[in-house]
């Protein structure tokens, strides 16, 4: 039998580094695109997740960008953390992040302090 952690809301888990959610990250996972909920260097939340993974499954993360010109190839391995009931979503951390996705996540989190900065 397969055991999920089933959360009804979303909490914030004291979390190290804060969640982004503009701009939105697209992930390959798999074989499969999907945009994110929130990020950070840490994890992920996507929606219309099909079905309920197990906590602790891996799923390798093949692709990330937020935009057209920005998409990187990459080999990085993300865990599901959390399965939100009612929403549709899972929650991920990254397992292993290669120097690629890494780099790529944090000139994104500069752009978007930049973004907020002139806003």
């Amino acid at each position: 039998m397969k055991r999920f952690f089933l959360t009804s809301r979303y909490r914030g888990f004291g979390r190290k580094d804060r969640r982004i959610e503009i701009p939105k990250l697209h992930l390959t996972l798999g074989n499969r695109e999907f945009a994110t909920y929130d990020w950070s260097l840490g994890g992920f939340r996507i929606d219309d997740f099909a079905g309920r993974p197990p906590v602790g499954e891996k799923i390798s993360v093949r692709q990330i960008a937020y935009d057209a010109e920005r998409a990187e190839t990459t080999d990085s391995v993300a865990v599901v953390t959390r399965v939100l009931i009612g929403k549709s979503q899972v929650a991920f951390s990254f397992n292993r992040l290669d120097d690629i996705a890494y780099n790529f996540l944090e000139k994104a989190s500069m752009h978007r302090l930049t973004q907020l900065a002139k806003g």
